[in-house]
């Protein structure tokens, strides 16, 4: 991987940990709802394309970012697929996805700072 190539996936892991501190808890909570709208209905459809259809290996962020972060969102989204009646809270993986991402946010503000 030449370095351009290893500064564009990083930017897209970036856009992906900064995504899905929005869309996972959005999920959590549309999944938690009795009644949804269709508007609620196609937002569920379209969180549900994005992480079916993210095919990355979770090597990469630890090889490229020294991070389990792909790893914990893959895990968060299929235990929030399977455990709909429970609180994302119940999840660890969920728990370590929130704090890892916050870290890790954390470190690109620094870093985008100087």
């Amino acid at each position: 991987m030449t370095f351009d190539e290893r500064i564009r996936a990083i930017h897209v892991i970036q856009r992906f940990v900064r995504m899905s501190r929005t869309l996972l808890p959005l999920f959590s909570d549309l999944l938690h709802q009795e009644r949804l709208s269709e508007s609620d209905q196609r937002k569920i459809t379209r969180i549900r394309d994005v992480y079916d259809n993210f095919k990355v290996d979770p090597d990469v962020s630890r090889q490229l970012i020294n991070s389990d972060i792909l790893e914990l969102i893959q895990n968060s989204y299929r235990w929030l697929i399977g455990h709909k009646d429970q609180s994302p809270e119940n999840c660890s993986d969920y728990s370590a996805f929130i704090e890892e991402s916050e870290r890790l946010m954390r470190n690109w503000e620094v870093a985008q700072s100087n």
